[in-house]
């Protein structure tokens, strides 16, 4: 297995035949032996969507070869219910107002305002999502994308529709630890319904001073 996926790595955006090149979610179709596409019946369309934009925004194929290709294999048969939809959707909605702006803050210098949101209770419910969106608009008024991903998830929008937007605040930081962060978030949402908030917690990062320094065809 690991030699086939040698054989072809992962690449920018959608391509129209495997031949073309294959991004993650084009390469799970592969793996499943489902028909090209970067929408595989077998996957949480949560995980595909939130995959897709870390995929093209990564800087490069070796990145995304180094960090995304080794996780494909967990995307494959992850597709669920609608209840694992909201759950994983709130997973990214987390990850964003605990994770994502917080390391994109301390970047800036901003240590009391990342370590605020850092200290906030885990995004489970609507309710808390209402509440880390108030932090945001306290502590990071200016991270539009995180607060328009809160919106969504508090709204009740269907998640594959606004977890891509938690990737905007990585681009924002731009640096190898923040796309680190994405995915190990990505690995996390494939867990299963008990082992996924376990996942996260585990890979939820401290700040580390030190550490810190639209999809096309």
């Amino acid at each position: 297995m690991q030699r086939l996926l040698d054989q072809h790595p992962l690449r920018h955006g959608a391509h129209p035949s495997r031949e073309d090149g294959m991004c993650a979610m084009e390469m799970v179709a592969w793996l499943a032996g489902e028909r090209h596409s970067d929408e595989p019946e077998c996957s949480c369309p949560v995980i595909a969507s939130f995959v897709r934009a870390v995929n093209d925004g990564l800087p490069s194929d070796d990145t995304r070869d180094q960090l995304l290709r080794p996780l494909v294999p967990r995307f494959v048969n992850t597709r669920g219910s609608a209840a694992d939809q909201r759950r994983r959707g709130l997973l990214v909605a987390d990850a964003v107002v605990r994770q994502f702006v917080p390391h994109l803050l301390q970047k800036r210098g901003l240590r009391g305002e990342a370590e605020a949101l850092q200290a906030l209770p885990a995004v489970t419910c609507v309710a808390r999502a209402r509440t880390a969106l108030h932090a945001l608009d306290y502590w990071a008024k200016s991270q539009h994308a995180a607060r328009w991903v809160l919106q969504r998830a508090i709204e009740g929008a269907p998640a594959p529709l606004y977890v891509a937007g938690a990737v905007q605040v990585i681009k924002l930081a731009g640096d190898p630890r923040a796309w680190e962060l994405a995915v190990q978030l990505a690995a996390g949402l494939a867990c299963g319904p008990v082992g996924d908030r376990q996942a996260v917690a585990r890979i939820e990062p401290e700040l580390d001073p030190a550490r810190s320094s639209g999809r096309s065809s």
